[in-house]
């Protein structure tokens, strides 16, 4: 948002409400035709369900996890099986990410 904010635009999120099973999204970064699903973690680890649900129904196999751990860009699956590449970025990098969506959307 920072980058950008002479555009004034709003944050995009996703949410899925069930019964028994809600998923959010913290942020929805457009770039370049896709909508890249951003998961904002508050340490090194933590589950990744809501980010798992929404890489589930994308038609592309991309997502961003912001967290206190170092930079890499995993191959990741799902429970369900479906195979996607994951950018795991330090939080002191989130002002870059677009560079950073270069690398892992080649």
């Amino acid at each position: 948002m920072a980058q950008n904010f002479e555009d004034n635009k709003k944050i995009l999120f996703w949410v899925r409400e069930r019964k028994q099973s809600n998923a959010e999204i913290d942020i929805l970064l457009p770039y370049q035709s896709y909508a890249i699903p951003v998961e904002v973690k508050s340490g090194k680890t933590g589950p990744l369900r809501s980010l798992h649900q929404f890489v589930n129904s994308a038609t592309h196999p991309y997502a961003v996890r912001l967290y206190e751990g170092n930079f890499e860009i995993i191959d990741a699956q799902t429970p369900e099986g479906k195979t996607y590449k994951l950018l795991n970025l330090p939080y002191f990098l989130a002002g870059r990410i677009h560079d950073y969506l270069n690398l892992l959307v080649k």
